[in-house]
């Protein structure tokens, strides 16, 4: 009877809460892509994917997070966190000591069963639990930076492609403008300098395009390598740059919405739970309470006999662990503050960003571009009549590659804040609206401590270096609450 009760308290209690598809749905719902789990040494490519006709955006992500390998070994830490809370919730084994009978001594039969390891299994199980979502809150996060990191390679590739062909563009007005010099210089119009000169920004154009045709090559490799692909023989290509539009938002309300959505600051409020948990263990690490039963045997007849072994904890009351856990859950709890802070940052740029990109990007489409591709075909048209002098053309035709340029980097900036902008909310800003109060309900822990540095769980300095160390008035009732 002694040993079966702590044997109904402990098995009745918390157990392991290993859920192996956290990271995958919540991925998932965040993104909008299937996170597969691909053994080593293997790729992955969904049915949707097709990589002849060249990468898309979406292809690009869905590819990253299935076969990108270091996010494939964080994953293993999920694994390795229900292990942890699995052996959380073992009890420790009972000891047997034997003494066999001889001639001048009785035998003796003594089962040792360990008490508090039964009563703090709840405790322990608890904090393995808070661990196990921390975990798995930030390998969603990590998730999300590779579907972000895939955006932004991807965009790096198109803006490559897309400067390329402008560089092609750029020879092809130098062949012009080379042409109409050869034929003013026949016809006597012009000096053989300005035919040289022509000549000379037509080689220019040309080592332009040969620098551009590298970077494409550069992008492509750390898209591949993202991607999980890094040995694909088949070069990869972007289908075009994309241009996410937003509307108009407000910034507060991404900035509650990335506070209610963002994993890390869910894994750094498990951390902080998980260290409560651990803070409150510690008080009780100390105790040691054992349930004996004892059998003596001798000249056929047998004794038995119950008692208890306890631990006087009159030196070792784990007095250092205390102050260690406390200043862990102390730790915890600023980190949490400051993945806060560094989110409303994030969030702060990355829209100031993006509407920067955006404002700039619609000022040079509808009021410069229009304005220098008038002027260059005024320029080349005065220049073939002999009326427009060799720099004004020299001059029009730079600005208007400038502005080219200039319009696929604001793209390109654009795409970049859009990128950042939903890694820092959390979430897709172009889908379906999430149900936050959900998520908060599904990913928040069971309580927000928001301990001072004054209570018992988190003693200042000062208390601590006064050697008041002993553990609080807590009764095992309340442990296992």
């Amino acid at each position: 009877m002694l040993l079966a009760l702590p044997a109904q308290l402990g098995c009745h209690c918390a157990n392991p809460a290993c859920d192996s598809g956290l990271v995958s749905r919540e991925v998932c719902c965040r993104t909008g892509y299937e996170l597969a789990r691909v053994p080593p040494c293997q790729e992955h490519l969904s049915s949707t994917v097709n990589l002849h006709d060249g990468v898309t955006e979406a292809e690009a992500v869905e590819t990253a997070l299935s076969n990108n390998s270091a996010f494939q070994a964080t994953l293993a830490q999920l694994g390795m966190a229900c292990g942890d809370s699995i052996q959380a919730s073992l009890i420790a084994n009972p000891q047997l000591l034997v003494y066999f009978p001889t001639s001048i001594k009785e035998g003796q039969y003594t089962l040792y069963a360990p008490i508090e390891s039964y009563f703090l299994r709840p405790a322990r199980v608890k904090a393995a639990n808070r661990e196990y979502r921390r975990v798995g809150e930030q390998l969603v996060q990590n998730g999300l930076d590779v579907a972000r990191d895939a955006r932004l390679a991807y965009i790096d590739l198109a803006l490559a492609d897309e400067q390329a062909r402008l560089a092609q563009e750029a020879i092809d007005i130098r062949n012009q403008v080379v042409q109409l010099t050869n034929q003013r210089l026949n016809e006597g119009d012009i000096s053989q300098l300005e035919s040289i000169t022509s000549r000379v920004d037509q080689l220019n154009a040309q080592a332009a395009h040969g620098v551009r045709q590298q970077d494409i090559s550069i992008a492509e490799a750390r898209l591949a390598l993202l991607m999980g692909l890094p040995f694909q023989d088949e070069p990869l290509r972007a289908t075009e740059l994309p241009r996410p539009e937003f509307g108009e938002f407000d910034e507060s309300a991404l900035v509650s919405q990335a506070l209610a959505c963002r994993p890390d600051y869910h894994a750094a409020r498990w951390a902080v739970a998980a260290a409560s948990q651990r803070s409150d263990l510690s008080r009780w690490t100390f105790l040691r309470l054992d349930g004996m039963l004892d059998v003596r045997s001798n000249s056929g007849s047998s004794k038995t006999g119950g008692g208890l072994r306890i631990d006087l904890p009159v030196f070792n009351r784990n007095q250092g662990g205390i102050v260690r856990a406390d200043w862990e859950l102390n730790a915890a709890m600023h980190s949490r503050d400051a993945i806060r802070d560094q989110i409303v940052q994030d969030v702060r740029t990355a829209a100031r960003q993006y509407i920067q990109a955006r404002d700039n990007l619609v000022l040079l489409e509808q009021q410069v571009a229009p304005t220098i591709d008038e002027a260059l075909s005024i320029a080349k048209k005065g220049y073939e009549d002999g009326g427009t002098d060799y720099l004004l053309v020299l001059q029009t035709a730079s600005q208007y590659l400038d502005v080219r340029s200039r319009m696929l980097d604001q793209r390109a900036a654009m795409a970049r804040a859009a990128a950042e902008l939903e890694r820092s909310v959390g979430c897709r800003l172009d889908g379906e609206p999430m149900d936050l109060v959900r998520l908060l309900e599904e990913t928040s822990p069971p309580e927000e401590l928001e301990l001072p540095l004054s209570s018992p769980t988190a003693a200042e300095p000062s208390e601590m270096e006064s050697g008041d160390l002993s553990p609080p008035a807590t009764s095992f009732a309340t442990l296992l609450d």
